[in-house]
């Protein structure tokens, strides 16, 4: 029978293959907070908001077009059904996580609280309670589903999460602990517990972005760590396949999905610190513009310029991309809203 124990869970981690991964997180996040903060930087907040309720829903394989993104949250329409429920309510825990984590502890009634605030104005029935049958975690690929990984009963899974939240309490407090690696061992036990009937990977994307916050990792305040999430998805569940082997029988390696996390983390913190650069260069908004597509990884459409280019209005950004198409300083990829620019 599984039987939490983080103390011993901690000294698993081959160390070795993590300290890279780590000292880039904190390099990056002390330059963040050298920057001075911008009024400017409060859109890409909103922005960071909007990325983490679509991602971390795609990734379950729910979504609305773009038309209804905008009719939902720019409009204030009613929700019509699954999706629309599932994303308004996604987005109501995912403000509660910004508003409370400085005080807010971590305990079964935060974790059911989040799990409700998703489901409560679809089934509020559903939300805030532990499952009543066993499940199975998927790996949902354009192949089809299959399963990964089988938790543990729904009998036991609410001695265990409790289990865990008392242990990580009395660790998150011990100065000697490192607390990236606590949160990663954390989102792994709970995945694998998966003590809900639903909404189990939601809820445990919320539970990392509460607890960076809370231990001073800033990155979601203007950067969507669901986004990087969703951009390397194969390799979340690749890792989690490698780390719940052996899970139920105490007897795992936490290492390959605590280096993914720590991975996204640190790839979201590159590229926004990236971004930030760019906007803060005395450059003119056609040099911003140019630069932006210059050093994009890959083609990019004028949606990704607006969401980089946060310090330029969109009618700027387009009025700049006629222009550098006209001077031929770049070159196009499709057409309509499949338009792409990239370097020549």
């Amino acid at each position: 029978m599984k039987d939490i124990d983080l103390k011993n869970e901690l000294a698993r981690y081959r160390l070795d293959d993590l300290l890279a991964l780590l000292s880039q997180v904190e390099h990056y996040q002390g330059s963040l907070f050298a920057i001075p903060k911008k009024e400017k930087l409060n859109r890409l907040h909103d922005l960071s908001v909007r990325r983490s309720v679509t991602s971390s829903n795609t990734i379950e394989a729910i979504s609305v077009t773009p038309k209804r993104e905008n009719e939902l949250f720019d409009k204030g329409a009613d929700p019509k059904n699954f999706e629309d429920y599932m994303l308004l309510g996604y987005n109501k825990a995912l403000q509660m996580v910004f508003d409370s984590f400085s005080y807010q502890t971590i305990d079964e009634a935060f974790i059911k609280d989040l799990h409700y605030d998703m489901y409560a104005g679809y089934n509020p029935s559903f939300g805030g309670r532990y499952k009543d049958k066993n499940n199975v975690i998927l790996s949902v690929s354009k192949a089809g589903s299959e399963v990964v990984f089988t938790p543990p009963s729904w009998e036991d899974a609410p001695g265990l999460v409790g289990n865990l939240v008392y242990q990580f309490n009395q660790l998150w407090s011990d100065p000697s602990v490192n607390r990236l690696l606590l949160i990663c061992l954390f989102v792994l036990d709970f995945v694998c517990i998966h003590p809900f009937n639903d909404g189990n990977g939601r809820t445990s994307r919320l539970l990392t972005t509460f607890l960076l916050l809370k231990a001073g990792y800033s990155l979601e305040h203007y950067y969507s760590l669901s986004y990087v999430v969703l951009e390397n998805i194969d390799g979340y569940y690749s890792s989690l396949k490698l780390s719940d082997k052996g899970w139920k029988e105490n007897d795992f390696d936490p290492t390959p999905f605590a280096h993914y996390l720590l991975f996204c983390l640190s790839e979201g913190y590159r590229r926004l610190l990236k971004m930030i650069e760019i906007n803060e260069q005395k450059l003119s908004a056609k040099e911003k513009v140019l630069l932006a597509i210059n050093q994009a990884e890959k083609p990019i459409s004028k949606e990704g310029l607006k969401e980089i280019l946060y310090s330029l209005k969109r009618g700027t950004i387009e009025a700049c991309l006629t222009q550098i198409m006209k001077e031929g300083l770049v070159q196009r990829l499709g057409i309509n809203k499949n338009t792409r620019y990239f370097r020549k």
